[in-house]
């Protein structure tokens, strides 16, 4: 007789490609109830609380919640939680650990949303961040981002609530390392959303850009952006969103994977590259130095000769076994089945 499987009910602000893989992660062991809090414009936001208010008291089901991201999504149902004795455990994924005045980046910038991300996490059961950075981290990357980031940092309420850090995992069978593929000299690659205006320098795109001036024999591809408004260097080619295959071809083609962010939580996108065989270059922000080890090098402050200097010395290096190494690191540490026995663990505690 087949044992049924535990009911929970999963809150999140939109569907973004790591919040359904963590859904079908956690399908595999519970029945998994949605409940998507969209929206897109401020004036609908009270409607949506009514609505998800509706949800919460005729039809939530399971004996708990998880929320993927504190905020407004997270609010009601922490507060419904708390007030009925039903456990909820929130997911700190990125904004709602930052603050960056100067380009408007992270729930803390906004009065209300830093409220109800203060209030998801301080009446939460459990918090779940995807990197110890998003916990507390002090910050000298950015000086827009000093003295430090982290949800301890500006809301020092939450510091009496457990937390337990389970970063994303990787798909290895996915991303693979296709050894009979000849990588480019020199080259590299990097993936971000760039419909966000925001994002062009929150992902450390001019900083590529930079660097890319500065060495003409080196070759940058930019997948996810379609810039018609900004000159860019002859050996940048961008490439717009492909297909997954697509995308996988490009990876195991290029050599470095740059990971320049200003802030990031635990960036998927470098993961997957590494599990293709990209050696990573990233700052030191958040979940990227966690993920990126002793596999690759991590630039401790936005500076183009700073970040060239790094790149020259780890050129020197044999290519073929730092990229063997990278890919290791993702099988040994960040599969998705240890995200998914590292929730089980933590759930498993609040019966």
């Amino acid at each position: 007789m087949q044992t049924r499987k535990p009911t929970l009910t999963y809150f999140y602000p939109h569907a973004s490609t790591f919040i359904l893989r963590d859904i079908d992660l956690l399908a595999k062991d519970y029945q998994v109830q949605l409940y998507e809090f969209s929206v897109r414009t401020k004036w609908k936001v009270p409607f949506e609380f009514l609505k998800q208010l509706f949800f919460l008291i005729f039809k939530a089901k399971g004996s708990f919640f998880v929320c993927h991201f504190a905020g407004y999504a997270s609010l009601l149902p922490v507060l419904f939680g708390r007030i009925i004795g039903k456990k909820v455990f929130v997911i700190v994924a990125g904004n709602d650990g930052s603050k960056f005045m100067d380009f408007r980046y992270g729930n803390f910038t906004k009065k209300m949303l830093g409220w109800a991300t203060k209030t998801s996490l301080r009446f939460s059961t459990h918090i779940l961040p995807v990197a110890q950075g998003l916990v507390y981290q002090e910050y000298n990357y950015y000086p827009g981002g000093a003295p430090a980031q982290g949800f301890h940092f500006f809301a020092p309420k939450t510091k009496h609530i457990p937390y337990t850090v389970i970063p994303y995992g990787f798909d290895t069978e996915l991303f693979t390392l296709n050894e009979t593929i000849l990588r480019q000299e020199n080259s590299f690659i990097t993936i971000g959303n760039l419909k966000d205006p925001y994002c062009f320098f929150r992902k450390g795109f001019d900083l590529i850009l930079e660097l890319a001036a500065r060495n003409p024999t080196w070759k940058f591809t930019i997948i996810g952006w379609e810039a018609n408004h900004i000159e860019v260097p002859e050996n940048v080619q961008l490439v717009p969103f492909s297909p997954m295959n697509v995308l996988i071809g490009y990876l195991q083609t290029h050599r470095y994977y740059l990971q320049l962010s200003v802030m990031e939580g635990f960036p998927n996108a470098l993961g997957e590259a590494m599990a293709c065989g990209c050696v990573p270059i990233g700052s030191n922000v958040s979940g990227i130095p966690e993920l990126i080890g002793d596999t690759g090098i991590v630039i401790t402050k936005k500076n183009v000769v700073y970040l060239e200097r790094s790149i020259q010395l780890l050129m020197e290096q044999d290519f073929s076994q730092a990229s063997l190494k990278a890919r290791a690191r993702v099988e040994k540490y960040f599969l998705p089945m240890h995200r998914l026995d590292k929730m089980k663990e933590v759930f498993k505690q609040y019966p």
